[in-house]
């Protein structure tokens, strides 16, 4: 079903304004009130789309991290640092959106969350090997590396990126296959 021209411009409107107070106030200090008034929109126009200001930020996380598995799909059968080129080069594409998002929930888990996805995902396209041994094993290497990797991103996201994408996927990839090699 087609979303209305007049709907999705309303939620870029509360989306945008949610957004920006969160560069001003944590998430805790914003109201419907005021993003209705900044958006000049009513608290009925906002209720239609949202509960409240967590409901709104959970649906952008959401969205964010089925944007980046969109992009795993869409890059299957390619090394770690092919993988991760498009999803930094996604981060700082959209920047202002990611480090709202980090910075938004008292616990900073938005980055770990966001890891875990797409590290599962790219774990469960990589070919297994039967006679690697213990499964549990591979997944707490990609547990340990997806925690490395979101802090990685939040410390580049804070540090005004100034490194290439190109860089840091380089840098993590070296950093994973450090991890994962078998001694």
């Amino acid at each position: 079903m087609k979303t209305d021209a007049r709907v999705r411009y309303t939620r870029m409107i509360i989306r945008h304004t949610f957004l920006e107070l969160l560069k001003e106030k944590p998430l805790a200090k914003i109201t419907v009130k005021e993003i209705c008034e900044t958006a000049e929109i009513n608290r009925t126009t906002f209720y239609k789309h949202y509960r409240d200001p967590y409901d709104l930020l959970e649906q952008l996380e959401l969205e964010a991290i089925h944007s980046l598995l969109s992009i795993i799909e869409d890059a299957a059968d390619k090394n770690l640092a092919q993988i991760l080129l498009p999803i930094l080069c996604t981060i700082k594409k959209n920047r202002d959106w990611f480090c709202s998002l980090t910075s938004a929930g008292d616990d900073k888990s938005f980055l770990y969350r966001l890891s875990i996805c797409c590290f599962r995902k790219i774990y469960e396209q990589s070919p297994k090997d039967p006679d690697a041994g213990n499964p549990s094993l591979s997944m707490l290497h990609f547990s340990y590396i997806a925690g490395g990797i979101g802090g990685i991103i939040e410390y580049w996201l804070q540090s005004g990126m100034e490194e290439s994408p190109e860089v840091i996927a380089e840098h993590l990839q070296r950093f994973t296959l450090s991890v994962t090699k078998q001694s």
